[in-house]
């Protein structure tokens, strides 16, 4: 199983998360760190090495809001063969996760599934309309 952390900036994760489960009619197992503005980081660590230790064995996807925040810039020191980080996550790449996580995907293609479902799933709707006259 692909385990999964999600953290952002605030509530972000948190309020994503129970919005994929309302959608889904579901519980995720989806961990979840509000990154503390005040802080220096260092909490944040500590709960990503617990959570890395409590789900050894396991691949481990850890989503971040912001290519370049400091969710991201903290994740990125643990990347290795089992984990991965995707930024910039977006309700349509989390719903990707969830539903190809339990399917026969190694880490690597679960993460470019992820990654085209959250730019497929961003529309400018004007130009799926088309222009109105």
């Amino acid at each position: 199983m692909i385990k999964s952390l999600i953290i952002t900036h605030g509530n972000l994760g948190r309020e994503m998360v129970q919005v994929a489960e309302k959608i889904l009619e579901k519980k995720l197992d989806i961990e979840n760190i509000s990154f503390d503005w005040k802080g220096d980081g260092s909490e944040m660590v500590s709960q990503i090495e617990r959570f890395i230790r409590e789900n050894q064995g396991n691949d481990i996807i850890i989503f971040t809001d912001m290519f370049g925040g400091s969710p991201a810039n903290i994740s990125t020191r643990f990347i290795d063969p089992k984990i991965e980080v995707v930024s910039g996550i977006n309700l349509p790449g989390l719903l990707k996760f969830v539903s190809y996580r339990n399917k026969k995907t190694t880490l690597k293609e679960l993460v470019k599934i992820i990654e085209r479902g959250a730019i497929e799933g961003i529309t400018i709707i004007s130009e799926y309309l088309g222009e109105k006259k």
